[in-house]
């Protein structure tokens, strides 16, 4: 007597017809692809600096600039670090509504520009007031 076994059939995934399926939906998203395009939106006519009228900048603001090797200048005159704090007080004092902003170059070490920092609190400024600049070349 002949007894049939049905031979076990491997069960898997079929690739081929998936690769089919992923190549054809491949396509079709590259050709339904719309490429943006720079599209200009608002047509804007700026105002030149000729044609502005303004005022005068504000009078109050003393700058303090910290250059490159650790020089120090406060409205534009050289002071010493050691005269700093007294020069500082002494402007507050005289003219109480001015402010102070600092400038520091772009190569100005950060030591410096901590005591310089230190300095305007000891002198009774409060450091959250006065802005800091730096002044960075790209270099």
């Amino acid at each position: 007597m002949n007894i049939y076994r049905k031979s076990d059939v491997k069960q898997g995934v079929p690739i081929v017809p998936m690769l089919d399926i992923l190549t054809i939906l491949l396509i079709f998203f590259i050709v339904h692809t719309e490429f943006k395009h720079q599209v200009n939106v608002l047509q804007l006519t700026l105002p030149q600096t000729h044609n502005l009228s303004g005022e005068r900048g504000d009078d109050s603001l003393t700058l303090l600039e910290i250059a490159d090797n650790g020089d120090l200048a406060l409205g534009g005159k050289k002071i010493s670090r050691d005269n700093l704090e007294h020069a500082l007080t002494e402007l507050m004092t005289s003219a109480p509504q001015s402010r102070i902003q600092v400038a520091a170059a772009n190569g100005a070490p950060i030591g410096d520009l901590v005591e310089i920092l230190d300095t305007i609190t000891a002198a009774g400024i409060p450091v959250e007031q006065v802005p800091l600049r730096i002044n960075y070349t790209g270099e």
